[in-house]
């Protein structure tokens, strides 16, 4: 019995310095690339600056402009899809939309209207719209919409999801605007940090 425990606290103890061992020589092999790094940081001239200010300056240019091309499309803004034929042109035209199908007699659409309101402006990336689904049968049948409120999720001109109520949100009126953006992104059709 007595060599048995000094038997597993040998292979214990042997085990231990191969894990010590493999994690000194990781940290060594991670000390080793950064060194690396600083020492190509160190040795950049100016030529190398120029060469990164313009990549950083052409790839602001893009944002720029895929921004202003957003824009164009109606993103930035919390707008309303008046009929059909609008609301499958501008699924087709926007990679991202959120739309919040509404009842003018719900409270909770305005609940809605509000957050939908306050997102717009900060995420560029999505379009954000609204239609009256009473105005809208075609689309409500199409889509299966039979709570308000719904926000029907649309990625690359598909629908991809659609949220009923408040259940996602936490099932409570008093949801915030953050926790709205966290679960649209939580579906891809919006960056949150």
């Amino acid at each position: 019995n007595q060599l048995n425990r000094t038997m597993n606290e040998q292979i214990q103890q042997q085990a231990m310095e191969q894990v010590s061992q493999g994690i000194l020589a990781h940290a060594k092999a991670e000390e080793k690339k950064l060194d690396a790094q600083l020492q190509g940081l160190e040795n950049l001239d100016e030529d190398d600056f120029e060469a990164l200010r313009q990549k950083r300056r052409i790839m602001l240019q893009k944002k720029m402009k895929q921004e202003q091309d957003w824009k164009q499309l109606g993103h930035g803004r919390y707008t309303e899809i008046t009929d059909t034929k609008e609301f499958f042109n501008a699924a087709k035209k926007s990679t991202r939309m959120v739309v919040h199908f509404y009842r003018s007699v719900t409270p909770r659409c305005e609940i809605v209207d509000a957050h939908c309101s306050k997102l717009a402006p900060n995420h560029l990336e999505t379009r954000f719209t609204k239609i009256d689904a009473e105005k809208n049968p075609f689309l409500v049948e199409k889509l299966g919409i039979i709570l308000m409120p719904t926000i029907v999720l649309i990625k690359d001109g598909k629908t991809e999801h659609a949220i009923h109520g408040f259940d996602e949100f936490g099932g409570t009126d008093d949801f915030s605007t953050n926790d709205m953006a966290y679960v649209l992104s939580g579906h891809g059709v919006l960056n949150f940090q």
